[in-house]
């Protein structure tokens, strides 16, 4: 089971259903694009054609796919308003990348905690 805690409420799949691989297509180019893109402006790199590629544009692609994901329980504007940003794009990417290998057992909860560094001890 799949589950995403939004302004209180839960929401749960107890699968991911054939339409999440289906409609996946234009999430996962949207991703391609942010991430070709960042990796060539860490680089240094000049940036690949850019002129039809918006933020927003992004962004809404991928939240109507997430909202897909789960059956369509929730809105995009309700990803928009509830979700933490700084895990949506992480927790979308993470789900395109585990419907599209067909890992999708790793999937459970949304929004994802990030991970916390461990602590270094020096020696004394």
């Amino acid at each position: 089971m799949i589950s995403c805690t939004l302004n209180g409420k839960k929401y749960t799949v107890d699968f991911v259903a054939g339409r999440a691989l289906r409609e996946m297509e234009p999430a996962a180019k949207m991703y391609g694009r942010i991430v070709a893109i960042s990796n060539a402006a860490i680089k240094g790199e000049t940036l690949p054609d850019t002129r039809e590629l918006s933020i927003s544009d992004a962004i809404d692609t991928m939240i109507r796919w997430f909202c897909i994901l789960f059956n369509n329980q929730f809105t995009p504007d309700e990803v928009l308003d509830y979700y933490p940003a700084d895990r949506l794009m992480h927790d979308i990417a993470l789900a395109l990348m585990a419907v599209q290998t067909q890992t999708t057992e790793v999937l459970n909860e949304f929004p994802t905690t990030a991970a916390v560094p461990e602590e270094t001890t020096s020696p004394a």
